[in-house]
């Protein structure tokens, strides 16, 4: 119910991946190779009697090559309260470079007088 896909290593239960999708709802993820790449596609989408996001599109995701390390962008970004994280840090820079404007300013008011 938390709008990611996950997928999980059957002997050890380790989350192995994980990537958003566009609603909590998810159907059966379909396989698929092209070009010599992996993928899998789901159908995801949410309504308003189940009290999910409202909508459907269809996802897909390329699995990563054999060694291919994850991307910096899917291990904080893309997981579960990563946007959220990249908000609220991008919104604390604001607020600390608007306090150094306004240090700086008064500060050359002052020695104007």
């Amino acid at each position: 119910m938390d709008a990611y896909l996950r997928a999980y290593d059957a002997k050890s239960g380790a989350e192995l991946w994980q990537g958003p999708v566009a609603g909590a709802r998810c159907r059966q993820p379909h396989d698929l190779s092209l070009k010599g790449e992996q993928y899998v596609a789901i159908g995801a989408g949410g309504h308003s009697e189940s009290g999910t996001t409202i909508g459907d599109s269809m996802v897909a995701f390329r699995l990563p090559r054999s060694g291919e390390a994850p991307s910096l962008w899917s291990r904080t970004i893309d997981r579960p309260g990563g946007r959220f994280m990249a908000e609220a840090i991008a919104f604390g820079l604001v607020i600390v470079l608007l306090v150094i404007a306004v240090w700086r300013w008064r500060r050359r008011r002052r020695a104007r007088v």
